[in-house]
């Protein structure tokens, strides 16, 4: 994912940051752009379904961490132009790892000011309605020859996506200076995940993540990851990554979108568009990128979770980096970037819909109930391109002794029916992914909810407990605490652990990272040798699902 800043008002810069590539960096790719030689970009938005072709990035092999392209002076007689589509030999190879197959989309405002009106989501057409609506229609026609197998693979199939609702969450001050780091951004997501703020993501049928949390920033803010940073030259308009801790096992997907609006860098270096139809552009080239490779943030290697990628170009943006086109999702016509196609070998735009089709969605997200029982969801059809066909409904993933059943069984276009599913006392305690389907004769789009399921005589929990209670750790040297979880009412879940408080020149790791069920870890502390003589209070945390614990314990430094 490549990605643009601009120099001057009439020329690109070049920025591009590609991993190493002997070895793939644990980092995730990040959208850039590529000067031209002399003359002023194309402006404005591109019209119908045709392509405005920009630059697209040359390859770069860095080092083992980002590295800026020199920014390409067009009075530079060595500043040669760049090609205007796919880079020859382009190719996407499957590397055995996860894409995401129902992606559902959470837009997250991070923290309060002055944003755009449609990214805010009150101006329409609003970024929620190119989420939902890009989603659903030509972009996972295309998407499909990049199905995953199940032999060497994770066996996923692209469906339609949702849009899971936009939140404007309060980061910690921490977290939510005038520089964000990708580390901060990280911690955030999660924390607010933990908290309730942010809705959990939800898993598909193959246990990989389906939600992708695109999170938007203020004015004012400067993101920084792996040596560059946001909207200055050398640096990138957006990246999408992985985090590297865990919620309640699985790693979260992300991507990063700093603000594009008037006096930000990026208002004209990403795009040749209107302010949102370069929002719309380089938000697409993210929300692909990740589809298709969604575990490229914790990569080192050509080899699983590496999915979709290409070994000198890049990502499935990357190749096609800074071309922009018009796409007619739903009746909204939207700015988006091409991607690469391996049938057509070549950058190309979403196809368009040639016929009557619907969508399926569903919700709530997640439902709870006690053993023996019920709940009920919404399942919701909607039709697209004058589809008025029937649609049936089916459901599966239930766990063993629960039942379910659509009223009504089926709808005609677009309509709503209630899933009600009932669990018996036998039902085992756990959280369930079912997946619901509408099928009309060769037409099957399908959506995931959550089921989960709690024993007979209470919700199930965790305790978490950590001793010695205060540990003096003489400088240069490690010391241990035993962090302990306890099941309660059956909790038979995984908890991942975490510390904070440390402060500086003071490291620690947890052996083993995360406790199923009950039982302990090992919190190492190590002091450096320059560290403070201070006593510091670690604050000890945690998580699984919903439910976070946390216990304290006094660190003493001599």
């Amino acid at each position: 994912m490549f990605q643009r800043t601009r120099h001057p008002a009439w020329m690109f810069l070049c920025v591009a940051s590609l991993l190493l590539f002997s070895t793939l960096p644990a980092l995730a790719q990040v959208s850039q752009s590529v000067s031209t030689d002399a003359g002023a970009p194309q402006q404005g938005a591109p019209a119908g379904n045709s392509a405005q072709v920009l630059p697209v990035v040359p390859v770069v092999h860095a080092g083992p961490a980002f590295h800026g392209v020199p920014f390409r002076d067009p009075n530079d007689p060595n500043s040669a132009a760049v090609g205007l589509a796919a880079p020859a030999g382009a190719h996407l190879t499957y590397f055995g790892g996860p894409i995401i197959s129902n992606v559902q989309v959470v837009q997250v405002l991070y923290g309060s000011g002055s944003y755009n009106a449609q990214v805010a989501g009150t101006t329409t057409p609003s970024m929620g309605n190119f989420f939902s609506d890009i989603t659903s229609t030509g972009l996972i026609t295309l998407l499909q020859q990049y199905n995953t197998p199940v032999s060497g693979g994770t066996g996923q199939t692209f469906g339609n996506g949702t849009f899971g609702g936009l939140f404007q969450i309060v980061p910690a001050a921490g977290n939510n200076g005038s520089t964000i780091t990708d580390a901060q951004i990280q911690s955030e997501l999660l924390a607010q995940i933990t908290a309730g703020h942010l809705p959990a993501p939800l898993i598909d049928a193959t246990g990989h993540p389906n939600t992708l949390y695109m999170i938007y920033f203020p004015p004012g803010k400067t993101i920084t990851q792996g040596g560059s940073s946001s909207c200055v030259a050398g640096g990138f308009c957006a990246y999408h990554g992985t985090t590297s801790t865990l919620f309640s096992g699985k790693n979260v997907l992300y991507g990063v979108m700093p603000d594009m609006q008037a006096g930000s860098g990026c208002a004209s270096g990403c795009g040749a568009s209107t302010t949102f139809g370069n929002y719309t552009s380089v938000t697409s080239h993210e929300l692909v990128e990740a589809m298709t490779d969604a575990f490229v943030g914790i990569a080192t290697t050509f080899a699983p979770p590496l999915a979709w990628y290409d070994m000198t170009n890049g990502e499935i943006g990357d190749i096609c980096n800074g071309q922009q086109g018009t796409y007619v999702a739903n009746g909204t016509s939207y700015v988006i970037q091409l991607e690469f196609s391996n049938s057509a070998s070549n950058c190309v735009n979403f196809p368009v819909q040639t016929g009557p089709d619907f969508s399926v969605t569903a919700s709530p997200a997640s439902q709870t109930v006690t053993a023996g029982a019920g709940t009920s969801y919404t399942a919701t059809a909607t039709a697209s391109g004058g589809f008025t066909g029937t649609v049936s409904f089916s459901v599966s993933g239930l766990p063993a002794g629960a039942s379910a059943s659509f009223s009504p069984a089926s709808v005609a276009g677009s309509g709503s029916s209630t899933l009600s599913v009932t669990t018996s006392i036998t039902t085992p305690a756990g959280t369930y992914t079912l997946t619901i389907t509408g099928t009309s004769g060769a037409l099957v789009h399908s959506s995931t909810v959550k089921l989960v399921v709690n024993p007979v005589g209470g919700t199930p929990d965790f305790t978490i407990s950590v001793s010695p209670a205060s540990l003096n750790v003489t400088r240069g040297t490690t010391g241990n605490y035993t962090v302990t979880i306890g099941a309660v009412n059956g909790f038979s879940g995984t908890v991942s652990l975490s510390v904070a408080g440390l402060g500086s020149r003071v490291t620690a790791t947890f052996s083993p990272t995360t406790v199923t069920g009950s039982g302990t870890s090992t919190l190492s502390v190590v002091v450096n040798r320059r560290a403070t003589r201070n006593t510091r209070t670690l604050t000890i945390t945690g998580v699984s699902g919903s439910l976070s614990h946390s216990t304290t314990a006094t660190l003493v430094i001599q």
